[in-house]
């Protein structure tokens, strides 16, 4: 008896459970759908720009290190680094001047990029230099962007 019951419920047509003839969704509900499913999107792209992000940072990062290394190759072979003037390019191509021992190319063309395809500033002051990445926006001097090495928060006094 109680199977015949489980049956006959169980196969009770939609339209008999209460909305009569009419089934489908109100506009009302159509909307929260698609509000609940905006908010879903919102997190999920919000989520993967932020890891994009990071991405790009942590692969520029890590092309600025392997500059580092073609740097020292430099040093060692022209008991110096490349000056501001020449620039990442002396990595590349030999300066006109100033690098009579030059045994390059220390790195690719494409090496001296970051990861947005925006050129390195570089800069070298005797014994030190500075690279820097103008980041995803391209402009050198706002928060974006990333420094090599990396400066401490500390000030000089």
């Amino acid at each position: 008896m109680l199977v015949k019951k489980l049956r006959k419920t169980l196969m009770i047509p939609l339209e008999a459970k209460g909305r009569g003839k009419e089934s489908g969704m109100t506009i009302i509900e159509i909307l929260i759908v698609i509000a609940l499913m905006g908010v879903v999107m919102t997190l999920v792209v919000s989520n993967l720009t932020d890891t994009q992000d990071q991405a790009m940072r942590d692969a520029t990062r890590l092309g600025m290190g392997q500059l580092d290394s073609n740097l020292q190759m430099y040093k060692i072979h022209n008991f110096r680094y490349p000056t501001t003037e020449q620039g990442l390019q002396a990595l590349v191509t030999k300066p006109s001047s100033g690098a009579t021992r030059w045994r390059g190319p220390y790195a690719e063309e494409s090496k001296i990029r970051d990861a947005w395809d925006n050129p390195y500033e570089y800069s070298a002051e005797g014994k030190s230099f500075k690279i820097i990445s103008p980041g995803p926006d391209g402009i050198v001097g706002n928060e974006d962007d990333v420094v090599y090495p990396e400066e401490s928060g500390e000030e000089e006094g």
